[in-house]
């Protein structure tokens, strides 16, 4: 018996063996198309260099967005506002003078935040400056695109 034994183990391990070399099983290719997917998916989600970040582009120069009061910028700081579908950080870096950039990080497109007297990114801890919306630190590539200002009657408009 235990010859019978030996025969059906040869066997089955002549069959595996077999089944090896025949090529790929529909259970292999459907996991390593779900692996490429994954892998794929995967890639484009941390390869994005930030292209989904307004630009100026976005303000039809015909139609400038009244965003906020003048007043209500601090000096020396910024405020994160919205108006019009639109969202921006307004700074004012010294007495009179107001700057507007993207809301949206370089890196990957995140909403910035502003903290103290800087501009934050809560994905991936970029940092940009509320002088030039130059970066500070962090994974972010660029400067946070700068939209034109005006300010009239005390209010402040982009375009």
């Amino acid at each position: 018996m235990s010859h019978q034994s030996h025969t059906t183990h040869e066997s089955a391990s002549q069959s595996a063996a077999r089944h090896s070399t025949e090529g790929p099983t529909r259970r292999r290719t459907l996991a390593g198309v779900g692996l490429l997917a994954g892998t794929s998916v995967a890639v484009s989600a941390c390869g994005a260099d930030g292209d989904s970040s307004s630009d100026k582009s976005d303000i039809d120069p015909n139609h400038p967005v009244d965003i906020a009061a003048a007043s209500d910028v601090p000096e020396g700081g910024a405020i994160k506002v919205s108006s019009d579908g639109m969202t921006a950080v307004v700074t004012q870096p010294t007495q009179g003078e107001y700057k507007a950039f993207s809301s949206s990080c370089t890196h990957q497109g995140c909403s910035v935040n502003v903290r103290d007297e800087s501009i934050t990114c809560p994905c991936h801890s970029s940092t940009f400056s509320i002088q030039d919306g130059s970066v500070q630190g962090g994974p972010a590539p660029k400067p946070l695109p700068e939209y034109k200002v005006t300010v009239d009657g005390g209010r402040i408009r982009l375009s």
